[in-house]
């Protein structure tokens, strides 16, 4: 990959047809960094969920669509699922024209080593969810068993994950990613970019800095790399 192009990055966006203004920011944001000389990683959680490529909604063809036009007007654009959205498979990536990249991904700009993630591997104290995202949301064989069962199945798994997920999060606000967590994947990287907690920070570690990107629930956010690899995180698109 050439890294002779801005790099801009989003997470947790949770796009779903129940906040179509979530949705218009997004389009609003992407027609501004559509060009050739841009890329776009998109670090998980784009969707609130996704049940399937099968999965036929307007909402979502439309989002599909927004990113093939972008695409095919000459933006790169990088894909990785995250929780909500793990069940991204080769139609959708062919359909949007986006490339889909394994979490965690490493890339060297302007002499420095960088990490891109989701962010989820990271918070290891959380341990009933380091289990189901190691044998259930991330297990091969059980998305491949989970994308062909009855629609009204999936659809009602996703509420029912979405709804506990929610609770969870109430009952513990603080779950965060761990020193154990970022130094298992960290790889003597100078710069970690991710997402998943909704925290937007910047942290400085000893040996390295870690960019967290924000929700897109009230205001949306992005961090841009420039070509010289210096960073900068815009916290409001409004």
């Amino acid at each position: 990959m050439a890294h002779n192009k801005d790099i801009y990055l989003i997470s947790d966006l949770h796009l779903n047809a129940n906040h179509a203004e979530m949705a218009d920011l997004f389009k609003k944001f992407l027609d501004s960094i559509t060009s050739t000389q841009n890329q776009l990683f998109i670090l998980g959680d784009f969707f609130d969920y996704w049940i399937g490529d099968n999965h036929r909604d307007d909402f979502y063809h439309k989002i599909t669509n927004w990113l093939k036009e972008a695409s095919d007007q000459g933006l790169e654009i990088f894909f990785m699922y995250g929780n909500r959205d793990f069940l991204i498979g080769r139609k959708f990536v062919k359909q949007s024209g986006v490339t889909l990249i394994k979490d965690p991904y490493y890339i060297d700009i302007s002499k420095q080593k960088i990490l891109f993630s989701h962010g989820d591997l990271f918070c290891t104290d959380d341990k009933s969810y380091q289990i189901y995202r190691k044998w259930i949301a991330y297990n091969p064989i059980l998305r491949f068993i989970f994308r062909r069962l009855p629609l009204f199945i999936r659809e009602y798994t996703a509420r029912n994950v979405r709804k506990a997920s929610y609770v969870k999060n109430r009952k513990n606000p603080n779950v965060d990613v761990t020193t154990k967590g970022i130094e298992k994947y960290r790889k003597d990287c100078d710069i970690i970019i991710h997402g998943h907690t909704h925290k937007m920070a910047v942290h400085i570690a000893d040996n390295y800095t870690r960019y967290v990107l924000g929700d897109w629930f009230k205001d949306g956010n992005y961090i841009k790399i420039s070509k010289n690899g210096e960073i900068m995180q815009v916290r409001t698109l409004n």
